[in-house]
């Protein structure tokens, strides 16, 4: 006879792998499925999740991040609409937590939520790939034609940061001998992955974050003079992905030609940016150390702005995961942050699981570039991702005792 408790245990093996599947291509039926989990955790909460050997520096930064939120609710200027955009933003730290703490009880629930993430992103990007012959139902963009951007969920730039991630992951599927079957399929993903990146996007962020991961990945594998004919190569390629595509160099041209004018366009990609950075630490200087509170940039930022019409503009968000949790939080915030990036670092350099160390790495650095220009955890797509994995990655490297060794297999 199976107890109750069993079969919602049962239940949650199967719906964590669901969320890992359905949040990068239906993020509303993913919020269903994340709302069951949360309850089906607390039905089965015990004393085995309060044990100090299943929690992990990444999750204890998380709650401190959140514990953070909930005190600048207490001393916020803000109206409520604007602390409750915050708070639902950062609940979703806690439900991190909660899969971190589920994964890692449950290990072999691990290998299912990667590999349905990767089924999903392979999903995504067979329809970008097919958007440029075929109009897909499914799909956000629906004009064919090469040299568009064909985005299949979302916008470009969340679609591009998930792709960067899901690269990273097609290489550390490649082994020699480098003509197996296995090692070719992946070796086609990366390759598809990267053009549909710099070929079949209109965006930049996505360059650079594939970067990021790339050079993480590179590092962790190899070193020494290997590590620098890679290094080279990596040139080499980028040098050829832009002389073979008149979009990306567009893309980089206009770049450069935002940043030269960033001190009088301040409504282009960079200018918007860069008007950030130079405005946003007048506000933390106001509040230094404990922020102005939960939602208070978005009305407070208003007060340091050039022209009162383009508080709307500027309001939501500073492209800047540190600047905002500085300008809400204080320094105590940024601080916190920087906390969980280096725990997640540790934990990665401190495992004993080859793959799982190595995408941990290149999935915090993507992480760390992306917070510099975007603001990764408040925006709702964004944060699916980056906590979702987080707490998966953390899961695969985190090691209670023996037995849990033996389970959490090379995925």
């Amino acid at each position: 006879m199976i107890s109750p408790a069993e079969m919602m245990v049962r239940a949650l093996s199967g719906l964590v792998p669901a969320l890992f599947l359905l949040f990068p291509i239906a993020m509303a039926l993913s919020n269903v499925i994340l709302l069951l989990v949360l309850m089906l955790f607390a039905l089965t909460l015990s004393a085995a999740y309060l044990k100090r050997d299943v929690w992990s520096w990444p999750g204890i930064w998380l709650m401190a991040l959140f514990g953070m939120v909930l005190i600048g609710t207490l001393y916020t200027p803000a109206p409520w609409h604007w602390v409750s955009v915050d708070l639902s933003k950062y609940a979703k730290f806690g439900c991190a937590v909660v899969l971190m703490l589920l994964l890692v009880r449950f290990p072999q629930w691990q290998k299912r939520a990667l590999w349905a993430f990767v089924a999903a992103m392979l999903f995504i990007l067979a329809s970008t790939w097919l958007n440029v012959w075929f109009v897909l139902p499914w799909s956000v963009t629906k004009t064919p034609g090469w040299g568009l951007s064909h985005h299949v969920f979302g916008d470009y730039i969340t679609q591009n940061v998930m792709m960067s991630f899901l690269i990273v992951f097609a290489l550390s599927k490649v082994q020699c001998p480098w003509l197996g079957q296995t090692s070719l399929f992946w070796s086609l993903v990366a390759v598809l992955g990267g053009f549909s990146i710099t070929h079949l996007s209109s965006g930049r962020t996505g360059v650079l974050l594939l970067l990021a991961g790339l050079v993480s990945w590179m590092l962790m594998r190899w070193e020494g003079k290997k590590l620098w004919i890679g290094l080279s190569v990596l040139v080499l390629i980028v040098s050829g992905v832009l002389a073979s595509s008149s979009g990306m160099r567009e893309r980089m041209a206009l770049s450069w030609a935002e940043f030269g004018k960033r001190d009088v366009d301040v409504m282009s990609s960079v200018g918007h940016r860069a008007y950030n950075y130079r405005t946003v630490p007048k506000m933390m200087a106001e509040s230094p150390i404990m922020g102005h509170g939960t939602g208070a940039y978005h009305t407070e930022i208003c007060r340091f702005l050039d022209k009162p019409e383009w508080c709307e503009i500027f309001r939501w968000h500073p492209h800047n995961q540190f600047l905002l949790f500085g300008a809400s939080h204080g320094l105590i915030g940024v601080l916190l942050y920087i906390a969980l990036l280096a725990s997640l670092y540790r934990v990665a350099m401190r495992s004993d699981h080859a793959q799982g160390k190595v995408l941990l790495v290149s999935f915090t650095s993507i992480l760390l570039v992306d917070s510099m220009i975007n603001s990764p955890l408040f925006s709702s797509r964004e944060s699916h991702f980056f906590l979702f994995m987080m707490a998966l990655l953390v899961a695969m490297n985190h090691k209670i005792d023996s037995q849990n060794t033996v389970l959490r297999q090379e995925i």
